[in-house]
């Protein structure tokens, strides 16, 4: 616990005099008398006091013809929440704040809004749920930094959060079904990006292979997967620059039958290495403890 103590008001005071311990704010009192009182605080609500206190010092909302503006205090709260996401001290998921008083609003056709209306009503905050779901399914474009080893331990962890609310909190089947066979669609979707296919969720365009484009010939390789073997640089740069381009065809000319088996063959080599980890995941490895905390914060 921390100890903050506090005074009768507070006037400029400097965030750097908020030590590990305690906080000493100090104005004088119209009587030039001091009154001092001591609060205990958690580690937690001390991180939120830091936090409220930088954004508010940082945001662009002040008393000014917005504060009259019926949206304010949502949009203020709306602000608030998204920069405490972005501290790496305050875990959502620990955080009351987010808990119960922050709704998070997603584009339609996402994973993350299906999900939030299939749960709405069945969870404390479905929106978040849904983040935390949909962050563990889309690992490719969530957490693009991590090993595909990692992506696919917590692909199978949002996968089976998902299998247990449907079980649990779905009161009929064919609504749960249908909620594990969406998610499902994105499980896919996720692993074909993995193994190098370009895929739209939620679109009719069928995934075609990177090296590739979507309405071309299964034997067409595009001129920027050439122009990645031709050497460091894009394709842009070599038609910005006349002697890159010359020099480009020339080595297209000679070397681009070579190029374009290395190509096909690297794509395929690194498909079945994919499908390789994935085959060797354990169930084991999912993370049941994620699991059941997310069940007893949002659904006990």
């Amino acid at each position: 616990m921390n100890r903050i103590n506090f005074y009768s008001t507070t006037f400029n005071y400097q965030i750097s005099n908020f030590t590990n311990s305690k906080i000493n704010t100090v104005k004088e009192s119209s009587s030039n008398s001091v009154y001092n009182d001591e609060v205990f605080i958690s580690g937690e609500s001390r991180k939120m006091f830091l936090a409220l206190k930088e954004h508010n010092s940082n945001s662009h909302l002040k008393f000014d013809e917005q504060f009259l503006n019926k949206d304010y205090y949502e949009q203020r709260k709306l602000d608030f929440a998204k920069s405490i996401s972005e501290r790496e001290d305050i875990d959502p998921l620990e955080n009351e704040f987010q808990i119960l008083g922050v709704k998070y609003i997603f584009q339609e056709g996402t994973l993350e809004h299906l999900l939030t209306d299939k749960l709405e009503g069945k969870a404390k905050n479905a929106s978040l749920v849904a983040s935390e779901i949909a962050k563990k399914i889309r690992g490719t474009v969530n957490d693009p930094d991590a090993t595909i080893e990692e992506r696919a331990v917590n692909r199978q962890t949002g996968l089976k959060l998902a299998e247990y609310i449907a079980q649990k909190y779905f009161d009929n089947d064919d609504e749960a079904n249908d909620f594990l066979a969406e998610i499902n669609k994105y499980v896919e979707n996720d692993v074909l990006r993995e193994k190098g296919y370009v895929v739209f969720d939620n679109s009719d365009m069928k995934p075609f292979k990177g090296y590739t484009l979507p309405t071309a010939p299964d034997d067409y390789i595009r001129a920027s997967a050439f122009a990645e073997k031709y050497g460091d640089t894009s394709l842009k740069e070599i038609f910005d620059d006349s002697v890159k381009l010359e020099g480009f065809l020339k080595e297209l000319h000679k070397n681009g039958g070579k190029w374009r088996e290395e190509i096909v063959k690297d794509f395929n080599q690194n498909e079945q290495r994919v499908q390789n980890i994935i085959d060797k995941f354990s169930p084991s490895l999912v993370n049941e403890q994620y699991v059941k905390n997310i069940l007893n914060i949002f659904f006990g």
